[in-house]
């Protein structure tokens, strides 16, 4: 059996949010060939297989909208297909029941069960950002993966560089700590990893790190890129 194509099936069957229908977004043939075409790379988890997915066309709750939030739904079984359209309808249903007049806020797409998800956004008629995996489960990683993925960090040139130019860094910051699974979509390897963060700095309101991506059967770092964040 073929793998599923993830482009055919957006350009066969994008479902579009009711008030993306209503602004005639993605309503094209051609529009929705665009849009798969530009789809980066998506490869199920650790050798699994899609079997069904859904392709959501989302709104950003404004309208006109200014951005549109496309979301993936990919499932591994079989039967990933009906509760794909279960769940879709049961929120369709719901948005419906919401609908008084067009300028009232309504539901979303957001939530629906699968074995993955991932999410992107971009302004109307211009390319989407990056796909995101927004699964809950990216953070949960088996204990022996975590200190292998950090074993690697900790032994290679990117990680002794990066703790040479950090001597004067504070103890309370931690050590390596494996953090999410990476996904090919993310990352733009080409196959799924281990993101391995390193946090340089923090004032209490800003963070600074390194995140070290590391390829468990290649057993070592692959990608490596710098991130902030803010608490709270």
């Amino acid at each position: 059996m073929a793998p599923l194509d993830l482009r055919e099936e957006l350009k066969r069957d994008l479902r579009r949010h009711p008030r993306v229908e209503l602004q005639g977004l993605y309503e094209s043939t051609a529009d929705r060939e665009k849009l798969a075409e530009s789809l980066p790379v998506f490869l199920p988890f650790m050798g699994k297989t899609y079997q069904a997915v859904l392709w959501v066309a989302d709104w950003d709750h404004r309208l006109p909208s200014q951005n549109i939030i496309m979301r993936l739904y990919a499932y591994y079984a079989d039967q990933g297909k009906k509760v794909a359209e279960d769940s879709f309808g049961e929120r369709q249903a719901q948005i419906a029941a919401e609908t008084i007049f067009p300028e009232f806020d309504v539901a979303d797409f957001a939530g629906l069960p699968a074995d993955e998800v991932y999410e992107a956004d971009g302004p109307v008629g211009g390319a989407l950002k990056a796909f995101h995996l927004v699964s809950e489960w990216r953070r949960e990683i088996d204990p022996t993966l975590a200190r292998r993925a950090e074993q690697i960090v900790r032994a290679s040139h990117h990680f002794q560089e990066i703790a040479s130019q950090t001597r004067a860094r504070p103890p309370g910051l931690g050590d390596l700590e494996t953090a999410e699974w990476s996904p090919p979509s993310e990352s733009g390897y080409k196959s799924w990893g281990l993101d391995v963060w390193y946090l340089r700095a923090f004032n209490g309101m800003v963070g600074e790190g390194t995140a070290f991506l590391v390829d468990l059967d290649e057993g070592e770092v692959v990608r490596q890129r710098d991130f902030q964040f803010r608490a709270g």
